[in-house]
């Protein structure tokens, strides 16, 4: 019998195979919050989702093969299976090692990581990883070549085609009734559970169950998008002729947590502070990543603006004002100006020449070239006031540093994404990182001994802090851009300059009030809520609450509780509540009741600045 006959294992059997395959991998991909079971249902409804989706997933590649065994014919079609086949499970093992690194799937913000100049480079996956990566697909390819050539020696089982058709068809319905009775009575084990599914569509019947008479549970689901032209600033700014226009410099980390500003991980922004400047305990980034953070920090808006921002070309006020003044400009990053896009948001009217993008070789190689710039621009002795911006890379994933910058000598030699163990390795990797944070203050500590050197802490405005944190397995993630968890979201703020005293600040301020801050202090008399929606650091108060926003969703961060709501740019599929401090809460539902009347005044925030 030939290989071609109807009878032979090419290609149902290639395909059966390699279904199994991709329902290991998902059971794989849920295996570490829902294997074994902890709430029986959920358990039934992830295998059936696995089941359906498996084929699902498999569908494409099928289809197309047997298009091409019509014609050109078996042979083309065979090495056409193979490579599909590869293509298709290559996806959801790196989908499985997003999932189980950052806790969600391939969406938006990874497939923005990947067409924006820069994003790649941003992960820092060095050599080892991208040799480790090209071993597991030739690997993958093998596998599939393997199971070609074994189909092709053996006659298939016999199937009763039309009884899995039907399993496979009752799965599938089975998984969407269930979803959509979950949704209905609010079953969040269920609900969850979809989570773990790569590419989970929800089903759901609130409408058809209104139409039957059925009351739905109570929902707390908020809408945080917001339709129609930009209104920004609500009004133009006012300021007098003779304002202040002091010298403004804003050093920004990556990935900087709050706890590694002690005396011995950071000694000299430490000293700094100590002598020149105000250091804020509790404060918070308006975002998880690198995106969220920056744009918050120099618009003093939630993240959910980010889109309208970056389609419009428009820059933050602060920026504008500066550039009115006629600032002397000189940015420098360590990455890219185009990843995030930063050169189509916060500085989108800002000429080329004063952006300098250093992104080749080793992070703190980059970090130290680029303190040689920003030393002799500040230096240059012009009359015109300066703004200066530097964005270090050192503490980024993989965590760059020299040797002499060890403080922590048991780290992790070798950071390779694809062969790591994140539970082993990790307090070798937050050593690792403890030693970038260390070489970020050496350079640090260059700029601000050189702004003491010379008498310019007197007519300069001084800005400290991360874009974000990060997080060490603390609470399940490792990273960020994947929860609000404090160590993802606190971060350092050091404020030193011309009639700033000394001071620990333990008040709750957020990156949102960084930008009304300096505008004050630039003289605009404005009201912040004109182009804000943080207040000067000086008017945060106990007790309010502040923001924060990744690529998908936005946070409410009150006293008391964590309230994570869904943007319409996809991903999450339902609130997520937790206690101020990330412990779990009982009844998610009360506690959105208790928090309904702070819960409108946001939802005011993420429109106020759209023209209704």
């Amino acid at each position: 019998m030939t290989p071609a006959s109807p009878r032979a294992g090419f290609p149902g059997l290639f395909f059966v195979l390699n279904y199994l395959l991709l329902l290991a991998v998902g059971l794989y991909i849920g295996h570490g919050q829902w294997l074994p079971p902890k709430d029986g249902v959920a358990v039934l409804f992830l295998v059936a989702a696995l089941a359906g989706y498996s084929a699902l997933y498999l569908l494409p590649a099928w289809l197309l093969t047997m298009l091409c065994h019509r014609w050109p014919g078996p042979r083309p079609a065979r090495w056409l299976a193979v490579a599909l086949a590869s293509a298709t499970l290559l996806l959801l093992l790196v989908d499985s090692q997003i999932y189980r690194l950052y806790g969600f799937h391939i969406n938006g913000f990874v497939w923005n990581l990947l067409i924006t100049p820069g994003g790649i480079d941003s992960m820092g996956g060095g050599d080892g990883m991208t040799l480790t990566v090209a071993l597991i697909a030739l690997a993958v390819v093998g596998l599939e070549v393997g199971l070609m050539a074994l189909v092709r020696r053996r006659r298939p089982p016999r199937l009763r085609w039309r009884w899995v058709l039907a399993g496979l068809l009752l799965c599938m319905a089975g998984e969407r009734v269930a979803y959509g009775l979950s949704d209905l009575d609010a079953y969040r084990p269920v609900l969850n559970a979809a989570r773990a599914v790569p590419f989970y569509q929800p089903a759901t019947f609130e409408s058809l169950a209104r139409d039957l008479g059925y009351t739905p549970a109570p929902r707390t689901a908020l809408s945080v998008s917001a339709d129609g032209p930009l209104n920004y600033p609500l009004h133009p700014l006012s300021v007098a002729a003779d304002a202040p226009s002091p010298n403004i410099l804003v050093l920004v980390a990556e990935s900087l947590r709050a706890d590694m500003l002690t005396p011995e991980i950071m000694p000299n922004l430490w000293r700094f502070a100590e002598r020149h400047g105000r250091r804020y305990t509790d404060h918070m980034s308006g975002g998880n990543g690198t995106r969220m953070g920056i744009f918050s920090l120099f618009y003093g808006l939630p993240g959910n603006y980010w889109f309208p921002f970056l389609e419009s070309r428009r820059p933050p006020v602060l920026i504008s004002e500066l550039q009115r003044r006629d600032y002397r400009l000189g940015l420098y990053t360590s990455a890219r100006f185009s990843y995030p896009e930063f050169d189509r948001t916060v500085f989108a009217s800002v000429p080329s020449s004063a952006m300098v993008s250093d992104d080749q070789g080793p992070g703190w190689r980059r970090d130290r070239r680029n303190v040689d710039r920003l030393l002799d621009f500040i230096g240059d002795d012009q009359p015109r006031p300066f703004f200066g911006f530097m964005f270090f890379e050192s503490p980024h994933a993989r965590y760059y540093f020299p040797e002499e910058s060890v403080i922590r000598p048991d780290y992790l030699r070798e950071l390779n994404y694809a062969t790591m163990d994140v539970h082993q390795d990790m307090p070798g990797i937050l050593n690792r990182y403890i030693n970038s944070v260390h070489h970020l203050d050496q350079q640090l500590g260059r700029v601000l001994d050189r702004l003491e050197r010379d008498g310019r802490l007197d007519d300069t405005l001084v800005v400290v802090t991360g874009d974000h944190g990060e997080e060490f397995m603390e609470h399940g993630r490792w990273g960020h851009n994947s929860a609000f968890h404090d160590e993802q979201v606190r971060v350092p703020l050091v404020v030193a300059g011309a009639g700033i005293t000394p001071a620990v600040v333990e008040r709750p301020t957020s990156h949102l009030d960084v930008a009304p801050t300096l505008l004050r202090r630039l003289g605009v008399a404005n009201p912040s809520a004109d182009f804000a929606v943080g207040v000067p650091l000086d008017q945060a108060r106990p007790g309010r609450y502040r923001l924060a926003a990744s690529w998908d969703a936005v946070a409410y961060l009150g006293p008391d509780y964590k309230v994570a709501m869904p943007m319409n740019a996809g991903g999450l599929s339902e609130m997520s509540v937790a206690r101020a401090g990330d412990e779990p809460v009982v009844d998610a539902d009360a506690v959105m009741v208790r928090v309904r009347d702070p819960l409108a005044r946001v939802l005011e925030d993420m429109s106020r600045f759209y023209r209704r």
